[in-house]
């Protein structure tokens, strides 16, 4: 397995990075993806990703990141990315948020044009963030002429929302919120997207499974949402956690394991 999505670099993790890591591997996760969510975390990711066999970096502004000077900041972005290649595997996470205040809707939409913009000049994938932003977003994306690939993390739309990302090629991930035993009409969703389009992920530290709630969240959990997931499509869990991890090299290019 893969997890596609985790927070690595932040300090609840500093104390004890190693064991969480060695827990993963013990756990089946031949690798994970710590994503950016500003610059400095962006150059966090990477240094981790030097540091750790299996631990790839995204680089991106996340939509509620207050950016003064966009210009210079995507300047740096792109610098960061393309000066990284063996490490940076995709820009992300990126998007709108209408949820949160701290950054107005018109001061998101460029920072998400410019980047997908630059994702598609360093030809890699995206990864898409989105909260209480579905319509405005999925338009957005809908009256482009081209799109690089990528995928929506932590999806938390509809079948309606799912089909019209499928339809534009992307995939999407599912996290620890999927096992809540009020998200049947997650559930729902999960069960209406092909198996071959889903991702796994944790969101690492932020929403543990079912039966870590009160935890930290480590990507070690992810064999909670592989498991729902796989009784959603009448799967064996193994044979889908394989397909997922297949599905998440080919779309962020990731070498074999080991």
């Amino acid at each position: 397995m893969i997890d596609s999505h985790a927070h690595l670099y932040y300090e609840s993790f500093d104390a004890d990075r190693g064991a969480v890591l060695q827990r993963a591997r013990e756990a089946g996760i031949h690798g994970i993806i710590n994503i950016g969510t500003d610059l400095d975390n962006c150059r966090t990711a990477i240094e981790l990703a030097r540091q750790y066999p299996g631990l790839f970096a995204a680089a991106g502004l996340h939509p509620t990141t207050p950016v003064e000077g966009l210009d210079g900041a995507l300047a740096a972005l792109r610098q960061l990315a393309a000066g990284n290649r063996r490490e940076v595997v995709a820009i992300g996470e990126i998007g709108l948020d209408f949820h949160w205040k701290e950054v107005a809707p018109e001061a998101q939409r460029p920072k998400l044009l410019l980047q997908l913009d630059l994702a598609r000049e360093l030809r890699l994938p995206v990864i898409f963030h989105c909260r209480k932003a579905f319509t405005e977003l999925l338009e957005t994306l809908e009256a482009r002429p081209s799109l690089p690939p990528g995928v929506f993390h932590c999806f938390a739309g509809g079948p309606e929302e799912a089909r019209r990302a499928l339809e534009l090629g992307f995939h999407v991930s599912f996290c620890g919120n999927l096992t809540y035993p009020k998200a049947e009409a997650l559930r729902k969703t999960a069960a209406a997207v092909p198996p071959e389009k889903i991702l796994l992920e944790t969101d690492s530290p932020f929403l543990p499974p079912q039966a870590k709630r009160g935890q930290r969240n480590e990507p070690a959990f992810v064999v909670h949402t592989r498991d729902q997931i796989a009784r959603l499509h009448g799967l064996d869990p193994e044979e889908f956690g394989r397909l997922a991890e297949e599905t998440t090299r080919k779309l962020f290019s990731l070498p074999p394991a080991g």
